[in-house]
């Protein structure tokens, strides 16, 4: 019997997962970018591509966080710079686990 890959995540979980990843990635780039809903969504899509299982690797909800600041600035920020933190961790929770 052949033991699934490290980075084995089935469709199922990571499908809604990739999905809150770029809806969250596109809310940082309206809200803190200034970008139009419908580009920033474009560009979470782009950067949040769905991955084959074998290209798959971990990933974390600072992701979007992480990645939107370096696009939008090419340095890391955190959400408190903007007056964000409480928004930013609501809507967080809200995408990846439903509150």
């Amino acid at each position: 019997m052949t033991c699934p890959p490290d980075n084995w995540w089935p469709d199922e979980e990571y499908v809604p997962y990739l999905e809150a990843e770029q809806r969250l990635y596109a809310w940082i780039l309206v809200r803190v970018g200034g970008v139009e809903a419908e580009e920033a969504m474009q560009r979470a899509i782009t950067r949040f591509h769905y991955e084959p299982m074998h290209e798959r690797g971990i990933m974390t909800n600072t992701g979007a966080w992480r990645i939107a600041m370096s696009d939008l600035f090419g340095d890391r920020r955190q959400p408190e710079e903007f007056g964000l933190a409480a928004e930013y961790e609501s809507e967080s929770r809200r995408l990846f686990h439903g509150e």
